[in-house]
């Protein structure tokens, strides 16, 4: 340890530090309505200024408080291309920090005294011997020099010392390990817990936004992979979402909002995704009609909004990205394909999935209101046990003698590939 030490010593003389301070040049300031930290250093440590439920409030307001980036005059061409990005990584001066602060070497995380002291490098406190902080954040809009952004964790009037897109395939999602103390900490102060007060906030915010590509990226999560017919799914419902109006913008998974899907393709996935209506939540209903269309309705009203694909969307999609259709019959209709065609298809695929979002959804679809028939609320059954294999069951899908349907070799219905088909048990 003393010989890297001596070694850190004699490669960083005082000439070197003065020449590396005296390059580090703001490129901005951030603009906010936070103007103090809550977490301060002093000579005792840290301190937390105000209480952990407070905290709590503040990091999820994060996620909705904008936050203003002003960037210098000289650097707007270094901004050219960034509206391309959904996230940036923005790397701060936290200016307010005290001498003492930076002097500090070890802390009890987040001024917790019931949490031993540990080194400051295990921290991500703000006190630090040079006070450079990362927050990673949502661009919400750029005005010449300016930048909207949401979830900065700055307080106003910070440097800004650069500016990064955030591509999170470069950080690691797997394989992360954590001591006790910070899991905890991280538990406290979730910045994600508005998820687990709705599961929907993500989807909301980006319907609200009608931020289509955020909807198809969550689309593909349950999807699989890209495709324009996911596509035509989600920009059906956030079309027929939007003719509906603010009463609702999707399910809660109460049957308020119901959605009758007539395809069980790729289409069906983007509008059990976006409008959260699905077969498990009895929010959506099924007509075996092989049409991509989709009506929403609100429980209790009679009429709802019906959108239907329009009958040259396959030429659309054809002119718009011409290797899709060609390559879609070699590999998913003949099944005669090479390992380089199915690669090729993928990228045909998800190529034409975010160039068909970018269009108009009157040219795509056709809509209005249609009267709709709904059945009930979906009826809660007792179970039983059948008599033959001892497997539990709804009452109600038992064969007379008490028995499972397929014990009993009775018929049962199924939906595959071809629609909603019989099966013998």
């Amino acid at each position: 340890m003393n010989k890297v030490r001596e070694t850190a010593g004699e490669n960083i003389d005082s000439q070197d530090v003065t020449n590396f301070f005296s390059g580090i040049r703001p490129v901005g300031i951030i603009k906010n309505e936070i103007k103090e930290p809550f977490l301060v250093a002093g000579d005792e440590g840290l301190d937390m200024q105000k209480s952990m439920e407070k905290v709590r409030e503040e990091v999820r307001k994060l996620d909705q408080r904008i936050s203003t980036i002003i960037v210098d005059e000289n650097w707007v061409d270094a901004l050219q291309g960034i509206e391309t990005y959904s996230h940036l990584l923005v790397l701060y001066w936290a200016h307010k920090v005290t001498e003492q602060g930076r002097s500090l070497k070890q802390v009890h995380p987040m001024g917790r005294k019931e949490i031993p002291a540990v080194g400051l490098f295990c921290t991500c406190s703000p006190a630090r011997p040079n006070p450079l902080l990362a927050c990673v954040v949502r661009l919400r809009g750029r005005k010449g020099n300016i930048l909207e952004v949401s979830g900065l964790d700055a307080i106003d009037g910070s440097p800004v010392i650069d500016i990064k897109p955030y591509v999170n395939s470069w950080y690691p999602q797997e394989g992360i390990s954590m001591p006790e103390w910070m899991q905890r900490l991280m538990e406290e102060v979730n910045p994600h817990d508005r998820l687990e007060q709705n599961p929907r906030a993500n989807f909301i915010e980006a319907m609200v936004e009608l931020d289509l590509r955020r909807c198809l990226v969550k689309t593909a999560e349950i999807h699989g992979h890209y495709c324009p017919g996911s596509a035509l799914g989600v920009m059906a419902s956030m079309y027929g979402l939007s003719l509906l109006g603010d009463a609702v913008m999707c399910s809660d998974g109460m049957e308020n909002l119901m959605a009758i899907v007539e395809i069980n393709a790729c289409f069906a996935d983007g509008v059990q995704a976006v409008s959260g209506c699905t077969l498990g939540n009895n929010a959506l209903i099924y007509r075996d009609l092989g049409k991509h269309a989709v009506t929403l309705v609100i429980r209790g009203n009679d009429t709802g909004v019906r959108v239907c694909a329009r009958p040259d969307f396959r030429e659309t999609i054809g002119r718009l990205v011409p290797a899709f259709y060609p390559l879609m019959e070699r590999v998913i209709k003949n099944r005669v394909h090479t390992k380089e065609d199915e690669k090729r298809f993928k990228d045909t695929a998800r190529e034409a999935a975010f160039t068909l979002i970018k269009q108009d959804f009157e040219d795509l679809f056709s809509a209005g209101r249609a009267r709709v028939d709904l059945p009930g609320y979906a009826p809660i059954v007792d179970s039983m046990i059948c008599k033959n294999c001892g497997e539990q069951l709804m009452s109600t899908k038992a064969a007379p003698n008490g028995t499972c349907l397929t014990c009993a070799g009775k018929q049962y219905f199924q939906v595959e590939g071809r629609g909603i088909v019989p099966k013998n048990g």
